[in-house]
């Protein structure tokens, strides 16, 4: 994570040579693919008409347009993120520009703006929330970090929706068929940063997602992995083998060819762009769902002023995010009757899940002054020409083709820590199983600060500056989505109750003094400098530093099952194990919020493997 102090500097640099170097980047002047594009204002009919362009509606879209046998629409509200915001959603180390929890902090060309609801579990605070509005959605705006969930989080799945297919090895396939990964250069990394991997994990042949491990290692990450395993975290060989407790480096959706962000648009809309099954109506935004009776049929949409529908002559496929997803479906008809009522929605099928059980992780941290090389160090112009130059002339090499968060570690609280919790936050966490870590750590390569503004709140000095956080990946607060209008045109309203469970309150409380246990190993103790600046030794009973938590920490951007996946006899359920929403013929949701439940860490491998494998259920059906 680049956090930059010399950021008007950076911005007039990035921005003068932002259409050149894309072009550099790309090997040619980059080109959306053509003639894959719908004709705006004209109604039309396809076999399949998928709402969102982002990572999982890319996967299926292009996986059923690769078929030959379907013509397939695919309505994006966004554009292109190349054209729209240049290198600061391709190039690694500018993933945390418009990603702070400032409402200000975000950039509309790509970003949907969308703020929560004020949080009670953060001190009433209003944050903003990224979303990905473009091609790609989310894969386009996020962190990198590729990751598989654990075997007992996904026998969780299969056995909350009574299906067995998602059973590690059974879903297993289909993250095989979506990723292609190139191992890590261990010659040119530092020989204490090298890196194995499980060669199970992946196809040979591999999908179009490139997976790969940055050339460059932060140096202060060499020195929280040999902390981390002073504090009992053994290294493990990958997080791709249904194991997660431990420590590593991480993979990235990056492709190692020139250190780009590798996305769904530039993996599986690409892989189809000469095809003539595929047509994408960018820039368009979907107004709602139109039934015959409870058949979904087509899709209302506008692209500018011009107000068309295009119909859907087999099924209409929602990928719209955790967030809008369950608002089209709302505004659409398919939702609690009540809210629907409120709104004069006429109901097509009454689901009082819709928008509810949303999963989320929450990020919070520390930062010091530390004597290594970190991101921090871009603050200096000079340097930063001296970096740019160097990513821009050797095919990415060098400190801007690493994310910044290089190493990530996770755990169950250790037994000792655990004497602190109370039989209810102990009686809470022994819900999730056994292999379910309940945090994970992050070495951050710059400062962090209250997460408000990465660019602008870094400090004005020349030092170097790390910020060791923790996630909460086995969260108890349950959050929730709902309309308030019967149009799009209106944000939903997103209240994701972080920290409003007493489990999440005393897990993070114990996580921060976790991640001092870190910085006060000998190993890392020898590279700090100065004091703790965040947030600070002064904040040390409980109740302090759970009010530093809530008045300063984030969200991780992983909401999640606003449309859960489950039984018919579930109340909560929407849709069925094969993405069917229930009380609706045609119609599915296939993006995260469908999940019945969030698996720990980072969950964009999982989103494209679903992707994968309901594209392969819908496909496998008509044979």
């Amino acid at each position: 994570m680049m956090l930059q102090s010399s950021w008007i500097w950076y911005i007039t640099l990035w921005v003068a040579c932002t259409s050149s170097f894309a072009a550099a980047l790309s090997g040619s002047p980059f080109s959306p693919p053509d003639p894959s594009f719908g004709i705006p204002g004209d109604d039309a009919s396809y076999d399949y008409v998928v709402v969102g362009g982002g990572t999982a509606g890319l996967t299926i879209a292009a996986r059923l347009a690769e078929n030959g046998s379907y013509s397939v629409a695919v309505v994006e509200a966004g554009g292109f993120y190349e054209e729209s915001d240049g290198n600061l959603s391709v190039i690694p180390s500018d993933d945390i520009w418009y990603a702070g929890s400032s409402p200000t902090d975000f950039n509309p060309s790509v970003d949907w703006g969308f703020v929560t609801t004020p949080q009670a579990g953060m001190n009433e605070r209003q944050l903003h929330y990224a979303r990905g509005k473009c091609l790609g959605g989310s894969s386009a705006r996020n962190y990198f970090t590729y990751h598989h969930g654990t075997y007992d989080a996904y026998h969780m799945w299969a056995t909350t929706v009574n299906d067995s297919s998602y059973e590690y090895y059974s879903f297993l396939p289909y993250f095989k068929k979506s990723a292609h990964f190139t191992p890590p250069d261990n010659e040119q990394r530092p020989r204490n940063a090298s890196v194995g991997y499980n060669p199970a994990a992946f196809s040979p042949t591999g999908g179009p997602l490139q997976v790969s491990i940055p050339i460059w290692a932060n140096s202060f990450s060499s020195f929280a992995k040999k902390g981390y395993e002073r504090l009992g975290l053994r290294q493990v060989v990958d997080f791709v083998s249904g194991t997660l407790i431990g420590v590593q480096y991480n993979m990235n959706t990056i492709d190692p060819r020139r250190q780009t962000r590798s996305s769904s648009e530039t993996s599986y809309l690409r892989m189809v762009e000469s095809n003539n099954a595929l047509r994408i109506y960018n820039q368009t935004m979907a107004q709602r769902i139109l039934f015959n009776g409870t058949t979904a049929s087509a899709v209302a949409v506008r692209s500018g002023n011009l107000n068309y529908t295009l119909f859907a002559k087999r099924e209409v496929i929602v990928s719209a995010g955790a967030f809008q997803s369950p608002q089209i479906l709302m505004v659409s008809g398919v939702g609690p009757a009540e809210t629907l009522r409120q709104f004069d929605i006429p109901i097509i099928a009454d689901l009082s899940g819709v928008g509810q059980n949303m999963w989320d992780h929450i990020l919070f941290g520390t930062s010091y002054r530390v004597s290594t090389l970190t991101h921090s160090a871009t603050s200096n112009a000079t340097f930063l020409a001296e970096v740019l130059e160097e990513y821009m002339t050797k095919n990415g090499s060098g400190m801007l083709g690493n994310p910044g968060g290089d190493l990530i570690a996770f755990e169950k609280l250790p037994s000792s820590e655990r004497e602190s919790l109370t039989p209810e936050t102990l009686a809470s966490l022994a819900e999730f199983p056994p292999d379910w870590p309940e945090i994970e750590y992050l070495a951050l390569d710059a400062y962090s600060g209250n997460n408000s503004n990465y660019i602008t709140g870094a400090p004005k000095t020349p030092y170097m500056y790390v910020s060791p956080s923790a996630a909460l990946v086995a969260p108890l607060s349950r959050g929730n989505v709902t309309i308030t209008s019967a149009s799009m045109d209106d944000p939903p309203l997103i209240n994701p109750n972080w920290l409003t469970h007493p489990a999440d309150q005393e897990l993070a409380v114990a996580a921060l003094k976790r991640i001092r246990q870190l910085m006060n190993t000998d190993i890392v103790s020898e590279v700090i400098v100065g004091e703790e600046l965040l947030p600070g030794r002064n904040v040390k009973s409980d109740s302090d530093i759970l009010y530093s938590i809530r008045e300063n920490g984030i969200q991780v951007f992983h909401a999640a099952a606003t449309c859960k996946m489950g039984n018919s006899d579930d109340p909560l359920a929407v849709v069925d194990s094969r993405a069917r929403v229930f009380g609706t013929q045609g119609l599915r949701v296939v993006d995260i919020s469908a999940f019945p439940l969030l698996p720990p860490g980072h969950p964009q491998a999982t989103v494209y493997a679903l992707a994968e494998k309901i594209a392969d259920d819908i496909l496998c059906a008509d044979v």
